[in-house]
């Protein structure tokens, strides 16, 4: 992923149909209001996007991916830290679509597939626990349709 490709996620995004795009908008602006809660009102009136919208947690998956297939910026670093953030991102988008109604669900539901196709190409199952150390407790929690946690990379990007 170099600075200026273009991420499957982006192009993707430019192709979504208006209901879905509608739908994200909510979702976003629901985003937003959380985003800004217990904020002063003088920060509170700048921030007028999302850090979390739902864009950004595709990007954010989809970075991952691309450190573990190997397309590292230069200078940019992983650390493992990241890794379990990215896991959890990938919660959340499970839960941001599982909340939409069936035609932009399905819509996104075919981007993360193909993303999680991806991410699941360049990880294997953690049959040994290697990363248990780590993500024990977050395993423990998952269940089994949050497959994404109980995976390890081929080669680690940390």
């Amino acid at each position: 992923m170099t600075g200026k490709a273009v991420t499957e996620s982006e192009n993707y995004w430019g192709r979504l149909s208006r209901e879905t795009h509608e739908e994200v908008s909510r979702f976003d602006q629901a985003q937003l209001e959380t985003e800004r809660l217990g904020l002063g009102e003088e920060i509170r009136s700048r921030i007028v996007t999302p850090t979390h919208s739902l864009k950004n947690r595709f990007q954010a998956w989809e970075r991952l991916i691309g450190f573990l297939e190997g397309m590292r910026p230069p200078g940019d670093q992983y650390f493992f830290s990241d890794y379990k953030n990215d896991l959890d991102i990938r919660d959340g988008l499970q839960r941001a679509l599982a909340g939409m109604p069936e035609g932009p669900r399905r819509e996104l539901s075919s981007l993360l597939d193909s993303l999680d196709a991806r991410f699941e190409a360049c990880t294997i199952q953690d049959v040994t626990g290697a990363l248990d150390p780590w993500l024990r407790r977050r395993r423990r929690d998952a269940d089994s349709a949050q497959w994404w946690w109980h995976r390890e990379p081929k080669t680690a990007p940390w």
